[in-house]
């Protein structure tokens, strides 16, 4: 523990480079939220139609910053989750050893969540940092009771909601620990969470005033998707079983760490910084388990990839007597067979069995393809607008122009061009069967407007088609 870069450093730094190089190696296309977050991103909107946009911002900053080679998002995912560890730490430091605060940290990265939950940078998964900061400047201010921690958990709580508006959950949960605690209510006298209210306040009334001005479109998102399926009780269960999915590993890490003396729920007093963490560690989950019980409501599988992040201080607190050399061995060995299993199950994907088109996408080469056929049609004008299918939406990384890309929906629909600028020449590519059925629809539909057209074959069964589309006299609300 005394070297200047200890074995849990190097460890973690190994995990975070191998869960980085995985996917490079055996993805030929980045998932399809981290191409939205780019296409999203470099457009810099104050907020977009599914999620608010701090996840959007930096993966766009990141992926030019990288000189716009997509795979560094890979790169990003895993910092963000290194942050996460970072104030996983931080805030076990304030109640427990250094020894045990790793200890923290290395009960976490057993979790199925923290590779399968973690394998691409997104609305999810940006809160996997943003929460332990949140936590950490929450504990500080009942620790130290600093003026300066509360603006800096204002801040963090701000940058949580511009990441995903789940994170009022969590917000709302460090005000019902103050209620709940009579130790803490003291703080309801004295201005700390009064001035982290008014600077989240003030951090989040740009994003607040653009929510109102487009309708409350991103609400509506989040509401529809809890909502596009009757209501069923199951949710509430599905979510139980999920969480255990996730961190069943970690409860075995523990068990193998301490044999067989370990707790797994409170059972004796604690200082109020370790009762908020069991508080933050159990009531969130609680709280969504009964509302989806009782209403029916329909919880994503994967909310529960940052609702756990303070687990491993939580099981730390319980368990102060681990022994952290079984632990640190039972780690590296989980570890090694979670990135076996990764990249056996990104790898599988490309087998002739699973016969999924989108898996033998050269995106490289169509995107070259369109942009030389472009050229020759059109010299040195600027492709502005692109419009693909969610198979092709990758193709607005690469093409030249970086042109706009919008409507990544199912295959077959489109927007309207005349939404964008009158006359423009546009772009519009999808993955077609080769009898060539989607082909005759959108020809039927832009009769007349198509000024040129090509396809690149991808399998036996499947080609790309894409056309160029002058916008000019495309009617209004026409679907493929």
């Amino acid at each position: 523990m005394n070297s200047r870069f200890s074995r849990e450093n190097r460890l973690i730094a190994v995990y975070l480079a191998v869960f980085s190089l995985i996917p490079m190696l055996t993805r030929n296309i980045i998932p399809h939220d981290m191409i939205e977050n780019l296409y999203w991103g470099k457009e810099l909107q104050l907020g977009y139609e599914k999620h608010p946009p701090l996840f959007a911002w930096i993966s766009y900053f990141f992926y030019k910053l990288f000189g716009s080679w997509p795979e560094s998002l890979y790169i990003l995912t895993q910092l963000n989750l290194l942050l996460g560890f970072y104030f996983i730490y931080k805030t076990s430091r304030l109640m427990l050893n250094k020894e045990e605060s790793y200890a923290s940290v290395l009960i976490f990265m057993t979790s199925v969540c923290a590779v399968f939950g973690n394998e691409k940078f997104n609305a999810s998964t940006i809160l996997m940092s943003l929460f332990p900061a949140m936590f950490y400047f929450f504990l500080r201010i009942l620790k130290f009771e600093k003026k300066t921690d509360a603006v800096f958990l204002g801040i963090f709580s701000a940058l949580a909601f511009i990441g995903k508006y789940f994170a009022l959950l969590y917000i709302g949960c460090m005000g019902l620990f103050l209620l709940q605690n009579k130790e803490c209510r003291k703080f309801f006298k004295m201005p700390h969470f009064y001035i982290a209210a008014v600077v989240f306040m003030i951090c989040i009334s740009w994003h607040v005033i653009w929510i109102i001005d487009n309708d409350c479109v991103t609400l509506k998102y989040a509401l529809a998707k809890t909502a596009d399926c009757p209501p069923n009780r199951f949710y509430a269960f599905n979510f139980l079983i999920m969480q255990f999915i996730f961190f069943a590993t970690s409860f075995w890490a523990l068990a193998y760490a301490c044999r067989k003396d370990f707790i797994f729920f409170p059972q004796s007093d604690h200082s109020p910084e370790e009762k908020f963490i069991i508080f933050i560690t159990i009531v969130p989950n609680v709280i969504l388990f009964l509302v989806s019980l009782i209403t029916g409501m329909r919880i994503g599988s994967f909310w529960g990839t940052n609702m756990m992040m303070t687990l491993g201080t939580y099981l730390v607190i319980l368990n102060k007597k681990i022994d952290t050399n079984r632990l640190f061995c039972f780690t590296k060995k989980i570890s090694i067979f979670f990135a076996a299993v990764l990249f056996l199950k990104l790898e599988a994907a490309h087998l002739p069995i699973i016969n999924d088109p989108t898996y033998a996408l050269n995106i490289r080469e169509i995107s070259k393809k369109v942009d030389e056929d472009w050229n020759k049609k059109f010299g040195d004008q600027k492709m502005k607008i692109l419009k693909t299918d969610k198979a092709t939406a990758a193709l607005h990384i690469h093409l030249k122009d970086s042109p706009s890309s919008y409507d990544t929906n199912r295959l077959g629909l489109f927007q309207v061009f005349d939404l964008y600028p009158s006359n423009e020449n546009a772009v519009a590519v999808f993955l077609s069967r080769k009898n060539g059925e989607e082909v005759a629809r959108f020809r039927k539909l832009y009769n007349g407007c198509i000024l040129f057209e090509n396809t690149v074959p991808v399998t036996d069964d499947y080609f790309v088609y894409y056309a160029f589309v002058n916008t000019r006299n495309i009617g209004a609300e026409k679907k493929l």
